[in-house]
């Protein structure tokens, strides 16, 4: 007489269910985490390789840096690079990267177009870039002062840069042991969990959740003190 096979029972089924249940509990958040740390990198790098251009750019005598202030008019808001105002990082970028023409007289390699967004910022549906497609907010004015290269210069977007210094005013940031404000403003790219800054060095890191403080930027870079009479200003999306 042939027996009958018997499948699993409800209890052995549970015990399954559960196991499974804690192995995800354990792991999915790791996994998430590598993910995250995953995308933090990606825009290290992007970020990076946009000021290595710029620089190189600079290092040749051609002025592609956003200014602030005009020496001979000190208004604030005009004679950036080619003469031309910018208000915003779009505008600075859609000139830098000349994309009204698909790049003909960019004036830095067209490629690195494509670092301008990513981790949730979105590629442009069209010819035209537009704040919704700039990840970065970057510094104007950071050409000639003592510590220069030290300066963050291009900040993931969803950082609130309204109080990093931008005067001659004393700033010793390593002080303040305040998180940034991050996702406030612009979400993308990582929300509160992370962001992204680059000096005008080169020098890029990436920092996650509770590591996004001032200080913690700062102790970085150490302390920058920014020239009297400077003028820099944050030109955001």
């Amino acid at each position: 007489m042939k027996k009958i096979k018997q499948g699993f029972t409800l209890v052995e089924l549970l015990v399954v269910i559960a196991i499974l249940g804690i192995l995800m509990a354990v792991f999915v958040p790791k996994i998430a985490d590598a993910l995250s740390s995953a995308n933090v990198t990606a825009m290290v790098n992007k970020g990076k390789q946009i000021i290595e251009a710029i620089n190189q750019k600079k290092a040749k005598g051609i002025p592609v840096w956003p200014l602030y202030t005009n020496p001979t008019t000190q208004d604030p808001n005009k004679n950036d690079v080619y003469n031309k105002s910018f208000g915003t990082s779009t505008e600075y970028f859609n000139a830098l990267f000349d994309v009204q023409n698909q790049g003909k007289k960019a004036a830095i390699s067209f490629d690195l177009l494509a670092n301008l967004w990513g981790e949730g910022v979105a590629e442009p549906s069209s010819g035209t870039l537009t704040k919704d497609n700039v990840a970065w907010h970057i510094l104007a004015g950071a050409n000639d002062f003592n510590n220069s290269d030290a300066i963050p210069v291009l900040v993931s977007r969803n950082v609130d840069v309204g109080q990093f210094p931008v005067s001659g005013q004393e700033n010793d940031m390593t002080k303040r042991t305040e998180k940034l404000t991050l996702g406030s403003k612009y979400p993308q790219p990582f929300g509160e969990k992370a962001c992204v800054v680059v000096l005008k060095s080169g020098a890029a890191f990436g920092l996650e959740d509770d590591q996004c403080t001032y200080k913690d930027v700062y102790d970085k870079i150490r302390t920058v003190r920014v020239n009297e009479g400077t003028k820099l200003k944050y030109l955001e999306p």
